[in-house]
């Protein structure tokens, strides 16, 4: 059982890493100059995969940005990672001590 809980909580800490990383390439990706100059289109932010948790957005005319959080959209993207990154990190590891 010991053996067991380690795992678990070593998967917990990568599918921490794993979601702060993807969130952070989403946020890069978001703030390329060159697509924003390129374009007419107004300047918005998304943060979040697959489901969007956080954005900022410009009101027609405005100066000042808007933003707003989807918590549940936030629980999500983090469930989905840790069940995603936890599980198979756990299942590869039972998988090889059994060998």
């Amino acid at each position: 059982m010991n053996h067991l809980f380690k795992l678990i909580l070593t998967g917990t800490a990568l599918s921490i890493l794993v979601f702060l990383s993807v969130s952070f390439i989403s946020f890069l990706t978001q703030i390329n100059p060159i697509h924003y100059y390129a374009t007419n289109e107004t300047y918005r932010l998304d943060i979040g995969f697959p489901f969007k948790f956080y954005e900022q957005f410009f009101l027609s005319g405005s100066r000042i940005p808007n933003s707003g959080w989807h918590a549940e959209n936030l629980l999500l993207d983090c469930f989905l990672t840790w069940i995603t990154i936890a599980g198979l990190y756990v299942f590869i590891n039972v998988k090889k001590s059994k060998k």
